[in-house]
């Protein structure tokens, strides 16, 4: 007997067999015991998370004997020739295939006769989107008004391809990705089933390789189970050419810390190992979001999916950097995967690329820049008044020791202090708050000389507000040259520059 691949024989037979897909599968069970099953369905999503099987299912679910039930039994004659590919009532058509306009005719001539046995005639087209548009055109009547014998299933990768016209007359189930621990748990079922020796962790890399995809797990399990009797992580790594997790932490903290040399080296250490570069990119992408997401969620841990070792050494490496950093750093390494997986040579590709993301580490964010520039301008300006030391301590200090209301509207202020002259200042519409301080002019007085241990003489003046104009601003911004620098490196562009005020420091 023919070996049978471990994705054909471990196929869902029943709708709770499927995994991943609860939500979807709670509806179409409703769906047949309430007999409001549509004429039409449009199943979308990745590959290998169900969608074929899931239309196989329902056809068992219409045509078995005990049916329609959402139970089938899938020992009948019904469900025993829809498993095996051999009823006459249930047709799957591949649409990369069976694309054109004469197909379809020919599909719609047959839907009209009865079924041969069962009670309905279930036509699955597959990666329908692959339909022509003439096709589509022909097939429209008849999916928006099947004879009653007929169910169309109609599964795709690519929903946006699918005309709304089509859309609106099928009832669309989008499916999703499989999670990662499901993918896991049946992979050890399976696993224990079929006599295969398989380490936890080889199991996590295979589920993280595989993106969400059942089928795909099991085709790597397959794979690697003709390689090895007694899997091991290290298996998994080499059949795959998966980067090691320590390298990707290596590599990363060389980018954050603009370690060109290291960057290098790590990459010149991959070359030695015969690792696939195209695929330690597409890894390192994938780090990269781990390390933003950690950076942003409180709790990363319950997200993400690495162990508990990882999940510290990830940590750690956030702590070395900022999320404006991550980001920055993960948009240049999305590019790299693009340029990689075009370019003649991939290392030269990822070389320059990752060199050109290590430049981020010396880049500042531009309200930080702004910020200096503004110190540097009030720092000149107060050496030219010969300010005294520490005049913002004794403001700060000063109103603390005021009552909350007026320190309130003190505190809208700026001031300069001259000698034993405190000159408090208001703009724009705060200068609304001038007749309070006037009449509590003593006791402001009294607070701020016994702060500075000298009678102080107090002033109030109210300026108008200066409207910067963003042009000019924008201007400004452009002269600094590390700001050109960063401009001219990553072929960048401002789009927008806000004036620093008291609400956004």
């Amino acid at each position: 007997m023919s070996y049978l691949v471990l994705a054909r024989k471990w196929r869902p037979q029943g709708f709770d067999d499927l995994i991943g897909q609860e939500p979807l599968i709670h509806i179409l069970k409703n769906s047949i015991d309430q007999g409001k099953v549509a004429h039409a369905y449009l199943f979308s999503g990745p590959r290998g998370v169900g969608k074929t099987s899931t239309a196989r299912i329902l056809a068992k679910a219409l045509n078995c004997k005990d049916g329609p039930t959402s139970t089938p039994c899938g020992s009948c004659i019904f469900c025993t020739s829809i498993t095996d590919g051999s009823s006459f009532d249930v047709m799957e058509i591949d649409g990369a295939s069976n694309n054109s306009v004469n197909d379809i005719r020919d599909l719609r001539e047959r839907v009209k006769y009865v079924p041969s046995g069962g009670r309905y005639k279930v036509y699955i087209i597959d990666e329908s989107h692959m339909l022509s548009d003439a096709a589509f055109n022909a097939l429209l009547k008849t999916l928006e008004e099947p004879p009653p014998h007929v169910i169309f299933v109609l599964a795709t990768t690519a929903p946006k391809k699918i005309p709304t016209t089509v859309l609106s007359r099928c009832q669309h189930l989008p499916f999703r990705r499989i999670p990662s621990q499901k993918i896991k748990e049946r992979l050890k079922k399976i696993s224990d089933a079929e006599g295969i020796i398989i380490s936890g962790q080889a199991i996590e890399m295979i589920a993280r390789a595989a993106d969400g995809s059942l089928r795909d797990s099991l085709t790597i399990l397959d794979q690697i189970s003709s390689f090895s009797s007694d899997i091991k992580e290290s298996d998994v790594k080499d059949l795959l050419g998966i980067a090691d997790f320590g390298l990707l932490s290596q590599i990363s903290i060389a980018l954050i810390e603009g370690n060109r040399e290291e960057i290098l080296k790590i990459i010149g250490e991959l070359v030695e190992r015969g690792t696939d570069i195209k695929s330690f990119t597409k890894e390192l992408v994938k780090f990269f979001r781990d390390l933003l997401v950690a950076s942003v969620m409180k709790k990363p841990e319950e997200v993400l999916d690495v162990s508990k070792e990882e999940t510290e050494a990830i940590k750690d490496i956030i702590s070395r950097t900022s999320e404006d950093q991550l980001t920055l750093i993960l948009s240049e390494i999305m590019k790299t995967e693009t340029d990689v997986r075009i370019a003649s040579s991939p290392r030269l590709a990822l070389e320059m690329s990752l060199l050109k993301a290590s430049f981020l580490s010396e880049m500042k964010p531009l309200k930080e820049i702004m910020e200096n520039l503004e110190s540097y301008g009030e720092m000149k300006h107060l050496d030219t008044k010969k300010k005294q030391i520490e005049p913002d301590q004794i403001w700060e200090q000063a109103i603390k020791k005021i009552d909350a209301p007026l320190a309130s509207k003190l505190s809208r202020a700026k001031f300069t202090l001259a000698g034993d002259t405190l000159t408090i200042i208001f703009n724009g519409t705060d200068s609304l708050f001038v007749d309070s301080i006037e009449k509590n002019m003593e006791a402001i007085k009294q607070i701020f000389s016994e702060e500075l241990g000298t009678n102080v003489t107090l002033k109030i003046e109210t300026v108008k507000e200066n409207k910067i104009m963003k042009k000019d601003l924008k201007e400004k911004v452009l002269e600094e040259p590390i700001i050109k620098e960063a401009l001219e490196l990553f072929d960048g562009r401002i789009v927008d520059v806000t004036p620093k005020t008291e609400d956004n420091t």
